[in-house]
């Protein structure tokens, strides 16, 4: 059983390790210990902590913010299926990764890896992903999740089966889609990256902010600089949710953008172009509703 659990185990790492290749988190240090600060406050059942390992550990200058790297600690959950109520086992793998960015903050490995001069974010992620489950949402079985107050961290991102199968299909149709074009993850205005000498408007590293994010914009220049804003969306096809989308895109392709592509996971031309093109002629500004096209990351024979 225990060869079984730790066979499963590494199929889940490598697993992850590929999608944080994928999303330009290519140079992680992977298996790393460091020292317990709180054993007692950090034990394992009864027995006192005297480390934490960690699976994975990037880090990257954030371009979200100034002079800011960010750490992120990232944490490999596979199993054979997913629990029926999950609530119990996600406060057990918050906890574990809270703990161990708190200790993570203090240890000698934190110390080498720095770069002196800059601020630092600590962020976990936890990745997990399981093998045939019933269904692929955890957030939707969360509904009564409660963070422990004494439980210390800034922040932690989970990524379960939907959001995983969202970020591979996305980052493929792209590839696929724009082969012989410069393909990045899109960078906004945050109001905290906005120096001249610092800003970056794209970058092929995704930050960790959207790394569960249900909308993932992409930068697409091609040869010619023509420019094109891809935003990939994890939920259907909605007429309200559509407004919303063209609305985001306007503001983010203000003084730039070609075209515009919205991809859903489904999209079927024959049941929604006529909503499509209602509610482009809901917008001022139609030269730039002209440029948006709205179409699927994941086509069918339906979409040929």
């Amino acid at each position: 059983m225990g060869e079984k659990s730790k066979k499963r185990g590494e199929f889940g790492e490598d697993i992850v390790e590929s999608l944080l290749n994928m999303i330009g988190w290519k140079t992680v240090f992977t298996g790393h210990d460091f020292e317990c600060i709180r054993p007692i406050e950090h034990s394992i059942s009864t027995k006192e902590r005297s480390s934490h390992g960690v699976d994975f550990i990037y880090k990257y200058d954030c371009p979200l913010f100034n002079n800011r790297q960010q750490f992120v600690l990232v944490s490999s959950k596979y199993n054979d299926e997913y629990l029926s109520n999950p609530t119990n086992k996600l406060k057990s793998h918050l906890a574990d990764i809270a703990n161990t960015l708190e200790c993570f903050k203090k240890s000698s490995l934190r110390n080498k890896l720095i770069s002196f001069g800059k601020e630092y974010n600590y962020t976990g992620v936890i990745f997990w992903l399981d093998n045939g489950a019933k269904y692929d949402d955890l957030f939707e079985r969360l509904t009564d999740f409660r963070v422990d107050d004494d439980l210390d961290f800034d922040s932690v991102y989970l990524v379960d089966n939907k959001r995983a199968d969202f970020l591979y299909k996305t980052i493929m149709f792209a590839d696929n889609f724009f082969a012989d074009k410069k393909i990045e993850f899109l960078i906004p205005n945050t109001g905290y990256n906005n120096t001249m000498k610092a800003r970056k408007t794209s970058t092929l590293i995704l930050p960790v902010q959207y790394i569960n994010s249900s909308v993932l914009p992409f930068k697409v220049i091609q040869r010619q600089m023509t420019e094109i804003l891809v935003l990939n969306v994890i939920d259907s096809f909605e007429e309200e949710y559509l407004k919303r989308l063209i609305s985001l895109a306007q503001k983010l392709t203000e003084g730039w953008g070609n075209e515009v592509f919205i991809l859903f996971p489904e999209y079927n031309k024959d049941k929604y172009e006529d909503i499509v093109k209602r509610v482009k002629l809901e917008f001022q500004d139609q030269s730039f509703v002209s440029k948006i096209k709205v179409e699927t990351f994941n086509p069918d024979f339906r979409n040929v």
